[in-house]
């Protein structure tokens, strides 16, 4: 036993220890089924390796004699079986020896073992790993085979066209794809073992499989299969379910921003009686509203969505801009994010300069802080917007059709979203406390001096004012608690996903397999969070439902109508004959009109 170890032990150093050994014996060392009485190690032509001479008790050569060391480890036992007509191939590729083997799979039978083997043509649709593994796939299968002193001994794979395969394939590798025989490891699959699978020639042309597409760019390779990416429709939602949010969209982006436009329209008309504070922060909410649904949508013009959020590749834009075709996803990223942030920061100024009111401070000391309001409503957004855009965390979304901040890296949409949303519930919620708290006190004073109309006017601000601002925090509550339930949930979504994908490589020959998604995010609480936004657009439109701007809007008709009757006078004026009598009768005529 002793001898039969250090015998062992010599053979592995024998491979890099060159001229330590010039001629080894052994006695009776065990090789499988022949006892080797000797063993020779001769140098050859004074390289690393060694060729093996021993002798099997009468004079018989074992099975090794006259391999080198390296050529030895490379190859075990097996059985040959001679590679028929019918399946002399392997992947459309004709075997280059005529003996193959089963020794090196679970399979016992040739049948079983080439209906595996051609279940493997489902790794086509995984690109990048149809393009390496062939060979291996061929190596194992069907390996070559050839009698060596009288021993069947069959040809094994090396390590390295196992481990090239481990990357490309690595979405596959726990699967029933890849079996214990064909896992990468030294005892299986020597090392620097040449191989004649590596020399055949094969069809490496892959194809992705829906709901994957060709992908040119390697950041939009779907994890695990290089070549493919996710298409831009997303996936995890139903055809209807597209089409309910699609609808949404239009008709509440629409209301919501022709409910804005009306109250733009109305400040506009009257700009010199308007333009005061705080009434004139409607207007700038309104009007940061008005331009965000413009961004929502730009995607019902013609071929705008799929230019908006999908590259020309077919995949879902994402890491904007620094992975951009053009710019048109960054610039409705701009027309969303940007405005609906500044409509954040101008709410928060409105509750502000309203608590500045209600505590009795004359419009002059709020209209003085005017320009330190657009100073910080306008830049607070804008370095918001330039830091995710440098950050690169522009994302498209395939079923509302724009582009936000942090679709895939939520913890940036946690930062640069839900941090303003959560300042604008505690700094907001503050002051308008503050302020009910004042005009309640502002209406017991009022009832107990008898001002019945001081009283009802407080009455009905405090109404309004507390009507919206409730309406308001709801409305920002319920965002982010949507945003909340799509963080939690969205490794789930994922990796169910990720085993959508495999059962359908899987089981691409196998009509009778069923494959679904089975966690999918809910379309209800996607819709509960786009009517939150619109509501909240349409919400502060309510600030100019008043008859104050009925009266604005007649007032404004009546003076057109009196500008445009004035023009048509004048135009009849400079039609009449300019000399004689009866031109001047036709002019006074005129003029008493």
């Amino acid at each position: 036993m002793q001898s039969s170890c250090l015998t062992l032990c010599c053979l592995l150093l024998s491979s890099w220890l060159p001229g330590c050994l010039g001629s080894f014996s052994a006695t009776k060392l065990n090789t499988g089924s022949a006892t080797v009485s000797s063993i020779d190690l001769e140098p050859i032509n004074g390289t690393m390796n060694y060729r093996l001479y021993g002798k099997k008790g009468k004079d018989d050569k074992p099975w090794f004699d006259g391999l080198d060391s390296r050529h030895i480890q490379c190859v075990r036992r097996g059985r040959c079986l001679e590679v028929n007509g019918t399946h002399n191939t392997c992947f459309g590729s004709k075997l280059p020896y005529p003996l193959t083997s089963l020794s090196l799979t679970d399979y016992r039978k040739e049948k079983e073992l080439n209906e595996a083997l051609g279940s493997y043509y489902a790794l086509r649709h995984v690109p990048k790993c149809w393009a390496v593994i062939q060979p291996f796939l061929c190596a194992v299968f069907k390996p070559k085979c050839e009698e060596i002193n009288g021993q069947d001994m069959v040809y094994l794979p090396s390590y390295e066209m196992c481990r090239i395969t481990l990357e490309p394939c690595r979405v596959l590798y726990n699967t029933t794809f890849f079996p214990k025989f064909m896992r990468c490891n030294e005892t299986l699959f020597p090392m620097k073992c040449s191989n004649d699978a590596r020399e055949m020639k094969f069809n490496v042309t892959g194809k992705c499989l829906t709901p994957l597409v060709p992908a040119d760019n390697s950041a939009s390779y779907y994890p695990g299969i290089e070549g493919c990416g996710v298409q831009c429709k997303d996936p995890l939602y139903t055809d209807d379910e597209h089409r309910q949010i699609h609808k949404l969209i239009g008709y509440g982006g629409t209301l919501c921003l022709l409910s804005n436009l009306f109250v733009v329209a109305t400040f506009l008309i009257d700009w010199q009686n308007a333009n005061k504070y705080p009434a004139v922060i409607v207007f700038y909410i309104n009007l940061c509203f008005l331009i965000s649904c413009f961004g929502w949508l730009v995607q019902f013009t013609s071929g705008s969505r799929e230019d908006i959020v999908c590259r020309k590749d077919g995949t879902l834009r994402h890491s904007e801009p620094a992975a951009g075709e053009n710019l048109s996803c960054v610039v409705i990223f701009v027309l969303v994010y940007y405005f609906l942030t500044a409509c954040m920061v101008w709410f928060v100024f409105l509750t502000y300069a309203w608590h500045w009111r209600a505590m009795g401070h004359v419009q002059d000391r709020i209209d003085k802080k005017g320009s330190y309001f657009h100073l910080v409503a306008w830049s607070l957004p804008l370095v918001l917007t330039i830091t995710t855009m440098a950050l690169s965390e522009v994302d498209g979304n395939g079923i509302v059709g724009i582009c936000f901040v942090g679709y895939i890296n939520h913890s940036m949409r946690a930062g640069l979203l839900l941090g303003p949303l959560c300042g604008v519930i505690l700094i907001g919620g503050y002051f308008i406390t503050r302020g009910m708290i004042m005009l309640f006190g502002l209406k017991h004073f009022a009832n107990d001096i008898k001002s019945t109309s001081a009283s009802n006017k407080i009455h009905l601000i405090i109404m309004r004012m507390g009507v919206c601002a409730l309406l308001t925090m709801i409305f920002i509550l319920v965002a982010i608690a949507c945003h909340v339930t799509e963080f939690r949930h969205s490794n789930e979504w994922t990796e169910s996903f990720r085993e959508y994908i495999i059962c359908r490589i899987s089981s691409v020959f196998d009509e009778n397999s069923v494959c679904k998604i089975e966690n999918r995010p809910s379309v209800g609480i996607l819709q509960l969070h786009l009517l939150c936004l619109f509501s909240s657009g349409i919400l502060m439109s309510t600030w100019c439902w008043t008859p104050s701007s009925i009266e604005t809007w007649k007032r404004y008709i009546k003076n057109a109508a009196r500008r445009l009757s004035r023009k048509s006078k004048c135009q009849n004026i400079r039609s009449l004959p300019k000399h004689g009598p009866s031109a001047r009768i036709l002019r006074t005529r005129v003029d008493s009109l």
